[in-house]
């Protein structure tokens, strides 16, 4: 697409049960740089983001605090919304609830049923994998290793690998439907939301890597089995996994790291280095040392910078051409890496050695107007706001 052109963004949103953690921050961080670049680069971005407020995990968390679903699940979303905006991810342009979609997701749980690829059990409504031979194909598994997926245990189904698309319930929280009470499946949540905003079919889906299988298969599956037009997706990208010390990160382990917690600690734009200097499709370890590392360098990059915006011109003009020629060769690198699967590290790489450059400019005085000196801040500062790796001015 050329630039100028509106490109359609949808990335899976939290589950607003509990707060928000680092592995949501290395996912949300990731595509806020992503859409910084697209932006810097002269494209438009829609970016939709769900917030997933109905769902088993939210039922059991109100029913242990006594508390009723939809208010605990908004209270954790404003959290949510506060902790991604402390960390500078400011450029979401539309936020929709699942419960605010419940007559577009029963639609599609309808359409399905009525085009033959979704059938009614005592338990609820399914997707007939079987029904859809693409199935498998984002995460490269074959029908053997898909025979092999016990999903959503229940004898109710026609074959182990169909997933729910409505869940019947006996009582406590959901919402009457053609199906009996219940509430949706998550897969058609998503799919009820990014197609009830834009349409058939779009430009970009993101998400961390651990649900290419089974969500994004299902989206794909419920979406593409609906209208028949393909693909669904033009582009998906995933995020590595988290890890603490090398291990998974979760309750039971206690190693569960708060955003809002880690930000008592470091600051956003440290933090930012540290997500900036891993590909997002890598695994990335979380320690304090390799924080405390990545903090380290974040400020370097901020003082070398700040010996330029500092540094006191000398009458003349005889460097505004090396200057200039500095700051473009540096752009022009950068850009390389981010058209290269955005790869952020090699950026990185870029934005520091710039950085350091300047710094030895301006250490030897500057022979430069007030134009050219501005114009290579304001070009370094363009840069790097992609990333975010600079403190607030």
């Amino acid at each position: 697409m050329p630039a100028g052109s509106t490109l359609k963004m949808f990335v899976c949103g939290p589950t607003v049960y509990d707060y928000v953690h680092l592995g949501h921050a290395r996912t949300y961080l990731a595509f806020d740089m992503i859409v910084r670049y697209l932006e810097y680069s002269g494209f438009k971005v829609n970016y939709l983001m769900n917030i997933t407020d109905v769902a088993e995990k939210v039922a059991q968390r109100a029913k242990q605090l006594h508390r009723e679903p939809l208010e605990l699940a908004h209270e954790f979303e404003v959290a949510f919304l506060e902790d991604i905006r402390r960390l500078g991810i400011r450029n979401i342009d539309d936020l929709e609830r699942a419960s605010d979609h419940m007559p577009e997701i029963q639609a599609q749980v309808g359409g399905l049923v009525s085009k033959g690829v979704a059938y009614e059990t005592e338990t609820g409504v399914y997707f007939e994998v079987s029904k859809f031979p693409k199935f498998g194909e984002l995460s490269q598994q074959s029908r053997e290793d898909l025979g092999l997926k016990r999903l959503e245990l229940c004898s109710s189904k026609r074959h182990p690998e169909d997933f729910s698309v409505w869940r019947k319930l006996e009582g406590g929280w959901g919402y009457d439907s053609p199906w009996g009470f219940g509430r949706p499946g998550w897969h058609v949540e998503d799919t009820a939301i990014s197609m009830a905003k834009f349409g058939d079919t779009y430009d970009i889906h993101g998400g961390a890597s651990e649900l290419m299988f089974p969500h994004h298969e299902a989206e794909i599956a419920q979406a593409e089995a609906l209208t028949g037009k393909a693909p669904f997706v033009r582009l998906w990208l995933h995020t590595g996994l988290l890890s603490v010390n090398g291990k998974k990160m979760s309750k039971s382990l206690g190693n569960m790291i708060r955003i809002r917690d880690a930000l008592k600690d470091y600051r956003a734009d440290e933090l930012r280095y540290y997500f900036a200097s891993v590909h997002y499709r890598e695994p990335v370890v979380v320690s304090a040392a390799r924080l405390n590392k990545a903090r380290g360098k974040a400020n370097s990059l901020a003082k070398a910078f700040e010996v330029l915006t500092t540094t006191k011109l000398n009458p003349g003009v005889r460097d505004n051409a090396k200057l200039a020629a500095l700051v473009h060769r540096a752009e022009s690198d950068f850009r390389g890496c981010m058209d290269d699967d955005f790869d952020t590290p090699r950026a990185l790489t870029v934005l520091v050695n710039l950085s350091k450059a300047l710094s030895g400019l301006g250490k030897r005085g500057l022979w430069v107007d007030e134009g050219a000196k501005a114009d290579a801040e304001s070009r370094f500062r363009s840069m790097a706001g992609v990333l975010g790796v600079l403190p607030p001015p």
